[in-house]
């Protein structure tokens, strides 16, 4: 590749804060927003867990409450543009979006991207928006395509988003029917969270045409298969994972260059507990320690199809600050479908 890929602004909405700097922190300090959901009940008349955001009538659901979340993230991650000419850039948009499940349909998913497309609180106008509906991995395909256009010249900017919200009465019915809602029925569950996240990307020599700084470049991504999947009889080793994960890493330079952070989407179920520690079985050499990995789930509950670019700006946002643990952060997470996605961040501080 002639040119960087670089995450030069970000974006998030999440039951912990409207912005990301406060999102972040809030994770940072341990800060939890898990809780109840407002008025659903599960099978056995308990409150039906939830991080929820406050600041969304509880009473909407469906596209309508997709696109507050992810229209929030958007707007912020496109605040570095407010001095860029209308008419110099324009963005395409790849989101991440829920797999199709109980309470959300292929008609959901058109709606959103129609209703996406159509949104005009950006200081630049939207291009052709794309949707990824993979679940937890789907941020990852959808920055896999952002990459390949960007180096490939056919665009020069883009957003890459993902949003989640888990909020609709047949899709929290269908998880405790499925017993991974956590709480009394079952040992394995997970709170359901909402929100959005998204990452303004560009190639370096845009960048530098705009006059802006970088926050991460993108030093690889992967995507993969797993085919022994969750609520199956199969006994998942972890193949397809491990498998991301390899190539994710494969560019690190050992033993000098390691994966010194993890942010993935381990959220008390007990499948994505194993199969990380098949990874870390295979791959330890990669990693300063594959089993310190951060959970932000634990904070603001599982964020679905909106982990991976919750994650990236986790990681910006940590670079920014001057608290990442090093400068080699890995993202990974794992759709139910058996969609796999990681990606390999590196400090701008140190590659400019």
């Amino acid at each position: 590749m002639t040119s960087s890929i670089c995450i030069v602004a970000t974006g998030a909405r999440t039951p912990l804060g409207l912005a990301a700097p406060p999102s972040a922190a809030a994770v940072r300090a341990g800060i939890s927003a898990l809780g109840d959901h407002p008025f659903m009940v599960d099978q056995v008349g308990d409150p039906m867990p939830g991080a929820v955001d406050a600041e969304i009538d509880p009473h909407i659901i469906g596209p309508e409450r997709f696109l507050l979340l992810a229209e929030t993230a958007l707007s912020e991650a496109c605040t570095p543009l407010q001095s860029v000419r209308a008419n110099e850039l324009r963005l395409p948009v790849f989101l991440g979006l829920p797999a199709i499940r109980p309470g959300f349909t292929e008609h959901d998913a058109l709606t959103i991207q129609f209703g996406l497309s159509r949104y005009k609180g950006l200081p630049q106008s939207l291009g052709d928006v794309q949707v990824f509906p993979h679940g937890h991995a789907a941020g990852f395909s959808a920055l896999a395509a952002a990459i390949t256009q960007l180096k490939n010249g056919a665009i020069e900017a883009c957003l890459v988003g993902g949003v989640e919200s888990y909020f609709h009465a047949d899709t929290m019915e269908w998880l405790d029917a499925n017993r991974q809602l956590a709480g009394s029925v079952s040992r394995s569950g997970f709170v359901p969270g909402e929100g959005a996240g998204c990452c303004l990307l560009m190639a370096e020599q845009v960048m530098a045409r705009f006059g802006l700084k970088p926050l991460a470049r993108v030093s690889a991504v992967a995507t993969g298969e797993e085919t022994k999947l969750l609520k199956t009889s199969d006994t998942c080793l972890g193949e397809g994972l491990s498998e991301t994960v390899r190539i994710a890493v494969r560019g690190l330079r050992l033993p000098e260059e390691r994966v010194n952070d993890i942010f993935c989407d381990i959220n008390g179920e007990r499948y994505r507990n194993e199969e990380w520690g098949f990874v870390c079985l295979r791959l330890s050499q990669y990693f300063d320690d594959p089993t310190a990995y951060r959970s932000p789930a634990e904070s603001w509950g599982d964020m679905g199809a909106a982990s991976g670019p919750l994650f990236a700006m986790l990681v910006c946002q940590a670079y920014a600050r001057g608290y990442s643990k090093g400068p080699n952060a890995m993202l990974w997470a794992s759709s139910e479908g058996g969609q796999r996605g990681a990606a390999v961040l590196a400090d701008s501080g140190l590659i400019f």
